[in-house]
């Protein structure tokens, strides 16, 4: 919780590492400037809020009802101490970097140490302006060491913000062209810069000329291939990634360290699912992984994406799964997500104390039946006349006396049961989790994850849309395709799909297409939120309105209204998508606790 014993603003905060030291040597300064990478790796920042507020957030991803869900059912209110602690970690970032270029200005180090070690420094506070940027719009602006007369600091305008990002940026071209993992050098610089310019001109500031300086940056990060898409999607996601070629700027992470440690895996992995703690806090929707595979069927980053099934341990700390249950492995051994669902088949009858009971399939052990076998089977989405958006009344009207074995007539029944299953189940089970974010090795509430906060498929991405807007739309094509080639070829895939688009797309239909590759391709990760906004209210109302017609979701929702179920789905704004509502929901509200402490703050967002 947070404390409210005293008012004060995240412009006031006295950093921990930088201010008080002098910064005699290089060594000492290098220290320093650690500080303030760990702060971007604090739990108030990259460890966990900056993870968990921008995938909360985004529109596809779901909580239980519990009165307090507004930042997943895009309700948020500013006094939500989610928005407070993320408004402060990144201002603490901020505060930290800004104290260490002050005193690495006042040091007596030889001018190619400053320029080095303040490019790092510029470069963490130009990632945090920018983030605060994309989720609140205009925001108070300090690019100086916080004293106690800062209290009172109005916003800034987004322009002015995003032109101090332009500078640190810009200064920070000239670091080192390498770097070690996990600290930034200054392609990372150039990038990230490319990734500005694109903001910049969605926003309407200087469009023409920043969607140029965008493709500029982009296409001299592009022709030195300092980056590539690592081979296989899913390995960016696995244990301790480091020195990968994908990734253009991370934050690693510690096991042992009392705030930079990963938490989203505690946040986000259901319980039982790994040996520490696990909350089942937030899952995926069923409308995001249902949109995805009806895109692109049996696309491997889907699995890389959405968990589905995992081996149980009945709670948490539990170091090791339950046991297996038979003599081979079976499902029977693991609990199964959204859109798989289990069955049991009854094989026949036979009479026990005069009665008639059902005889099933079971699971045999030492050559004992020990338990009632189960069975896996998933939506049939190749039968749906839309494999985005299942149709319920397919499912409802299945026969249950159809097929010509047990085994199928009790598919086909728990297929029928769909309805009770995932709309009115009453139970996590019914939402797919988020599976990039999942460490079946968590320990307590720390992940064995590092985290690439950008990396170069996104950039891959942005720079087609750029060259879309500059009217090169097979450029556009071209560059998409290799994001897609590489999932194509990916671990689990069949070299199919994604499909590559076709060469004869229009500019408006690459466009389209685009943004929702931005969710496809970066569900579960931090830049989900800033991205599924960053083409205005006409593009989030796409996405948006795709989830609001998902028939499940629709009927979880019904459901709810009659039944005040919290394991239910819920449909936006009641189902309308009103310009207001849209509007608002491209940023957040300026937190209370910094409006209370900020007396230069008189106002907040649209809407709020």
């Amino acid at each position: 919780m947070i404390a409210t014993s005293s008012l004060t603003s995240c412009l006031d905060e006295k950093p921990l590492y930088s201010q008080n030291n002098n910064l005699s040597s290089e060594n000492s300064a290098e220290l320093a400037l650690l500080g303030c990478y760990s702060y971007m790796a604090s739990v108030d920042c990259y460890g966990q809020f900056s993870q968990e507020v921008p995938i909360c957030a985004s529109g596809f991803t779901w909580t239980q009802r519990s009165g307090n869900d507004g930042i997943v059912s895009l309700q948020i209110l500013s006094s939500d101490e989610l928005i407070s602690f993320t408004w402060k970690g990144l201002y603490k970032v901020i505060s930290e970097s800004n104290a260490y270029l002050e005193n690495l200005e006042k040091s007596d180090l030889n001018e190619a140490s400053k320029t080095q070690f303040g490019g790092e420094a510029k470069f963490l506070r130009a990632v945090a302006y920018y983030n605060l940027v994309s989720l609140w719009g205009d925001i108070p602006l300090k690019t100086t060491a916080s004293t106690s007369g800062d209290i009172s600091t109005p916003r800034s305008p987004k322009e002015k913000v995003l032109e101090q990002v332009v500078k640190d940026l810009t200064d920070a071209l000239s670091i080192r062209e390498t770097s070690e993992d996990g600290r930034v050098n200054s392609w990372a610089a150039k990038a990230f810069l490319g990734k500005v310019y694109y903001k910049m001109a969605k926003l309407g500031i200087n469009t023409s000329e920043n969607l140029k300086n965008a493709k500029n940056m982009f296409d001299d990060v592009y022709s030195h291939h300092k980056y590539q898409l690592e081979k296989n999607y899913a390995d960016l996601f696995g244990e301790w990634v480091t020195n990968s070629k994908e990734s253009i700027f991370q934050l690693n992470f510690s096991l042992n360290s009392p705030s930079s440690f990963n938490r989203a895996s505690n946040r986000f992995s259901p319980t039982g699912s790994t040996p520490g703690v696990t909350w089942s806090t937030y899952l995926a929707t069923k409308a995001s992984y249902d949109l995805h595979w009806g895109s692109y069927p049996n696309d491997p980053r889907i699995a890389a994406t959405f968990l589905t099934s995992f081996r149980d341990r009945g709670g948490n700390n539990k170091p090791n799964p339950k046991a297996q249950v038979g003599d081979t492995p079976s499902a029977n051994d693991s609990v199964y997500y959204y859109p798989y669902l289990t069955y049991t088949v009854q094989t026949g009858t036979k009479m026990v104390n005069g009665k008639e009971v059902a005889v099933y399939d079971s699971i045999y052990k030492g050559g004992k039946a020990v338990a009632i076998k189960q069975y896996v089977t998933r939506l049939p989405y190749e039968a749906f006349a839309d494999m985005k958006n299942p149709d319920l009344n397919y499912l409802d009207n299945l026969d249950a006396t159809a097929g010509n074995t047990p085994q199928e007539k009790a598919k086909i029944k728990a297929l029928k049961n769909v309805r009770n299953k995932f709309a009115e189940s009453g139970n996590q089970m019914a939402w797919p989790a988020h599976m990039k974010l999942y460490d079946p090795n968590q320990q307590g509430t720390s992940s064995h994850k590092n985290l690439m906060v950008y990396r170069y498929a996104e950039m891959l991405l942005l720079m087609a849309d750029v060259y879309n807007e500059l009217d090169d739309t097979q450029k556009a094509i071209s560059l998409v395709e290799e994001v897609l080639s590489r999932a194509r070829t990916s671990k689990g895939g069949n070299g199919i799909e994604p499909k590559a688009w076709p060469t004869n797309l229009t500019k408006e239909q690459v466009s389209e297409k685009i943004y929702f590759e931005f969710l496809f391709e970066l569900n579960g990760e931090p830049s989900m939120y800033d991205l599924l906004r960053i083409k205005g209210t006409e593009y989030l109302k796409k996405a948006l309105q795709y989830h609001n017609n998902h028939e499940i979701t629709k009927a979880s929702d019904a459901f709810y209204k009659t039944s005040s179920q919290k394991w239910s789905d819920r449909v936006y704004n009641d189902g309308n998508l009103t310009e207001e509502f849209l509007k608002k929901n491209l940023l957040l509200p300026i937190p209370d606790t910094e409006r209370d402490a900020n007396p230069g703050i008189t106002d907040n967002n649209y809407g709020y």
